[in-house]
């Protein structure tokens, strides 16, 4: 099997991502060829990582492109299987180049794909925030066939641009033209991913994670998270992949429970208070994440989703993918030693190093 899957080549965009790098060491080790697509090959920081995976040498190729080109993209597809389209913009806080990037990005992708006839599959990365936004869901227990409301109240830039890429993907696939490649199309709709990083660039999960273990927080703002590890995010775009019965279908990936911003620090102070980490635990009222708001433009995105708890169901994941989640506590504590490990949150004096993750 594993001879077999040397000739199947699986192209990644975005492989030096938080995400796709864990996609990409996966598909590597289940005997894959993968192609890697990244915006420059003479950052290290971003491609020493990649290069260093076992098997990296046999069986990774990695290649130049830009999501906003399109013209990249024909010769990025030729001879590939299978394609995971990682790559989307995750700012802190978005604008109206999120927008356009994430929706012309993915487009871009699919479109080269219709004309590249040995694709077979395409897996996106979508994410729970096409799915939760916009409505009223206090309280209420979402699934796929909930979508967010561009249109509504609360919903935030990032929100609204994997909503309108996935709109889009959906909507191009009913209109790919016969005699083109008609492949196939499943979207994973992840939470919050969190987990170990093996890079040592800082998205938006790993610099949350991070301001929490440097205390670089007053205090914990009541926000509700549905967090998904992301060796379990990167499995399941695997299992998609591979999967027929995954064919247009979108899939929430989540654990079985959604946790406070005050779980997440509970978990970290539990595993590192006794190194010498001062993990923050109070937790902020309202006003005061409200005055904060009007300094800090981060602050005044979450602001609409403070005391906002909305539940999720993982089971389409689980009885279709065979998917087995990770707990929280356990993807939180892992990324807490990779962050130290990798030099993004400092060593202190009484840190005690693990053997394994």
């Amino acid at each position: 099997m594993m001879a077999a899957q040397n000739n199947i080549r699986v192209l990644v965009t975005g492989a030096s991502g938080y995400l796709a790098t864990h996609c990409v060491q996966q598909l590597l080790s289940g005997g894959y060829a993968v192609r890697g697509t990244v915006r420059s090959l003479k950052n290290p920081d971003k491609i020493q990582p990649l290069r260093s995976l076992n098997f990296a040498k046999e069986r990774l190729e990695l290649v130049e492109a830009d999501l906003e080109k399109a013209d990249t993209w024909p010769r990025v597809m030729e001879s590939c299987d299978y394609v995971l389209h990682v790559a989307s913009p995750f700012p802190p806080v978005g604008d109206e180049n999120t927008i356009r990037t994430a929706l012309d990005g993915t487009l871009n992708v699919l479109k080269a794909c219709a004309k590249c006839h040995s694709v077979k599959k395409v897996v996106l990365t979508s994410s729970i925030a096409a799915i939760m936004y916009g409505n009223d869901n206090h309280g209420k227990t979402v699934t796929e066939k909930d979508w967010s409301n561009i249109d509504g109240k609360n919903i935030n830039t990032y929100q609204k641009s994997k909503t309108i890429a996935e709109t889009a993907a959906w909507d191009f696939m009913k209109t790919i033209p016969d005699g083109d490649n008609k492949f196939k199309l499943t979207c994973l709709n992840p939470g919050f991913i969190v987990g170990p990083s093996l890079t040592e660039v800082e998205g938006t999960s790993v610099t949350i994670i991070k301001r929490i273990m440097n205390r670089e927080m007053p205090g914990l703002p009541m926000l509700n998270f549905h967090m998904v590890d992301v060796r379990d995010c990167a499995k399941a775009h695997i299992l998609a992949m591979e999967n027929p019965k995954s064919d247009g279908e979108r899939i929430l990936l989540c654990s079985n429970k959604d946790y406070w911003f005050a779980d997440v620090a509970g978990f970290l102070e539990k595993e590192f208070k006794s190194q010498g980490y001062c993990i923050p635990t109070r937790k902020l009222p309202y006003f005061m994440v409200w005055f904060a708001s009007f300094f800090d433009s981060s602050v005044k995105e979450i602001l609409p989703f403070i005391g906002v708890e909305t539940h999720t169901d993982n089971s389409k994941a689980r009885n279709l993918l065979g998917l087995k989640f990770t707990n929280p506590e356990k993807s939180i504590v892992d990324m807490g030693y990779s962050l130290i490990e990798k030099g993004i949150v400092p060593r202190k004096s009484g840190y005690k190093p693990r053997t394994h993750l």
